[in-house]
């Protein structure tokens, strides 16, 4: 897999900026075509009543401040990129809501960008809903930022993969390869319960998807991680204890009714992890 189109989702947030640093920084990397959508967003109508103005015409001015908003946020998105020598871009503003904007883009893209929700900062449910809708349902990978600090995804040099042999753990390996390839070290790590570790799959887990990554000649350590705790909890305590600048694993291995009830890694990871993750479902 090459990446030559990267997509990066365009907001007004406080973090909208250090976002399209990072996918610029992707897209000079594997000298590739980045493309900045700003979904306009939908408005709540609310009850016609005396005094106010009919709803068509309420409508018609809530959606025009939108779509203003959106053309705003690629006005900054072409700007930056130019300044940020990337060599071939686009941006656009589309109308709807984040989740079916981005993941019908999504599917014409090698790799998504996007930002963990700010639970700091006041966002629509459209938005703060997107990331996860998007890894669900654009069938490309995503690449999801910690909301704080800077993303220097194009000079990780330490990554950790989370394997436990499921197809989406496949997906995202396989997603990955332009990224690890460029790292300087890569640790496949297992991360379950000693009763739990599945055999089909060797009897050193995580040894037969290391040696594939090796054939691509990739530098990679094996570790399995004994665990007693959640395994997202697991993971980021791992990626912490070796500097891991990004992690790479599989999302909504199970039905989402299940992660919810589970409180599953995915879920963890989106919220809470302090360095950039890539996901493949």
């Amino acid at each position: 897999m090459t990446l030559k189109t990267i997509l990066v989702h365009l907001d007004g947030s406080s973090n909208a900026q250090a976002r399209v640093a990072a996918a610029a920084a992707l897209a000079r990397q594997h000298d590739a075509h980045l493309v900045g959508v700003a979904p306009t967003g939908w408005i709540v109508l609310p009850a016609d009543g005396p005094g106010m103005l009919g709803l068509a015409e309420y409508q018609q001015a809530a959606m025009d401040q939108l779509r203003e908003q959106a053309d705003q946020c690629v006005s900054q998105f072409l700007e930056q990129a130019l300044s940020l020598g990337v060599r071939s871009y686009e941006g656009r503003a589309e109308l709807g809501n984040a989740s079916e904007v981005m993941s019908l883009a999504a599917r014409y893209s090698d790799l998504i960008v996007a930002t963990q929700p700010n639970p700091d900062e006041p966002r629509s449910e459209q938005s703060t809903q997107m990331p996860q809708d998007v890894l669900l349902r654009a069938g490309r990978p995503l690449l999801l930022l910690p909301y704080v600090g800077e993303c220097e995804v194009a000079s990780a040099a330490r990554v950790l993969v989370g394997w436990n042999g499921s197809r989406e753990a496949a997906r995202a390996m396989h997603d990955a390869l332009p990224l690890l390839k460029m790292a300087a070290s890569v640790e496949v790590a297992v991360f379950d319960a000693p009763e739990d570790v599945d055999r089909r799959h060797g009897e050193l887990p995580g040894a037969d998807i290391a040696l594939w990554l090796a054939r691509h000649g990739l530098n990679v350590k094996v570790s399995y991680v004994p665990i007693k705790v959640g395994a997202g909890e697991a993971l980021l305590s791992h990626a912490a204890d070796m500097g891991a600048q990004l992690i790479v694993t599989g999302g909504y291995g199970h039905s989402r009714l299940r992660e919810t009830v589970l409180g599953g890694v995915t879920r963890t990871l989106m919220s809470s992890s302090p360095v950039p993750v890539l996901l493949s479902h």
